[in-house]
Parts: structure tokens; C-alpha cells; sequence
């Protein structure tokens, strides 16, 4: 009986320890910051990001539309996505700026300027034992 019950906890250890043990897979997240030439962050770019049509890019082009993502940055300039597979991401930035500009007479005159950005990522599906899978990437629009 003590042999038994012996056996049964070094099983019961033996699963924990393989159970916990096992590298999770995680699914990217890719984090983007869009700042302008100056370092300011950008509120409310239009960014979007989607697999590489190149074909020879590292990997298959994936034609997946949990894999084409487009959102609108907050007010520090940040947006994140998450994707289900790795794959190149061409991203791309359109950001339209509105300043106040002196008109010459003491008034102010609303002036809009339209600015872009684009950057192309890497993002891979890892097995690994941290709880995230992070890509941090930074756009500079102009």
C-alpha cells in the first residue's frame, strides 16, 4: 500500500513538473509609436499594417484578415495590434498635423499639413515561457 501511494506522487510530481514546464506558444503584439521629426508623438495617425505582398520575403504571404489591421493612434502617439501568425508586416502611416500660424496681422490662421510614414516588420510566433510576445517599433512620419 505504501509502494502504491509512493508511485502515485512521483507520477502526480512527474505530470506537474512536465505540465509547467512546457514553453507556451505566444502570439505577437505589435506596439507602434508614431512620432514626428521633432520626437512629438502623433494623435490620432491612421496606421495600418499587413502581411508583404513581396514574395520573397522570410516566410508565405499570409491572405488572412486577422492579419490586415488598421486603427487610429492615441493621444501618446501608440497603437497595438495583435496577429495570429508570423509574418513581414509593411506598415504604413498617414498623419495630417494642424498647427496655428501667424497670417502677418496679429491673427492666427489654421494650417493642416499631411505627413506619412512607413516601416516593415518582422513578427514571429515563439514558443516561450514569458507571458508576452512583444514587438516594439517606432514610425517617424514627415
Amino acid at each position: 500500500m505504501v509502494r502504491n501511494f509512493n508511485f502515485k506522487i512521483v507520477l502526480f510530481l512527474s505530470f506537474v513538473i512536465v505540465a509547467f514546464s512546457c514553453a507556451k506558444e505566444r502570439t505577437p503584439t505589435l506596439n507602434i509609436t508614431v512620432v514626428d521629426e521633432q520626437g512629438v508623438p502623433a494623435p490620432g495617425a491612421i496606421v495600418h499594417a499587413w502581411p508583404s505582398d513581396d514574395a520573397s520575403a522570410t516566410g508565405s504571404t499570409v491572405n488572412e484578415i486577422e492579419m490586415d489591421k488598421t486603427g487610429s493612434t492615441d493621444a501618446l502617439g501608440q497603437i497595438s495590434f495583435d496577429f495570429k501568425f508570423s509574418a513581414v508586416l509593411d506598415v504604413d502611416v498617414k498623419y495630417y498635423k494642424t498647427t496655428q500660424v501667424s497670417d502677418g496681422m496679429g491673427g492666427l490662421t489654421t494650417q493642416t499639413d499631411s505627413l506619412s510614414g512607413h516601416k516593415v516588420v518582422k513578427i514571429e510566433t515563439v514558443r516561450q515561457r514569458s507571458k508576452d510576445n512583444d514587438y516594439n517599433e517606432l514610425v517617424e512620419v514627415k
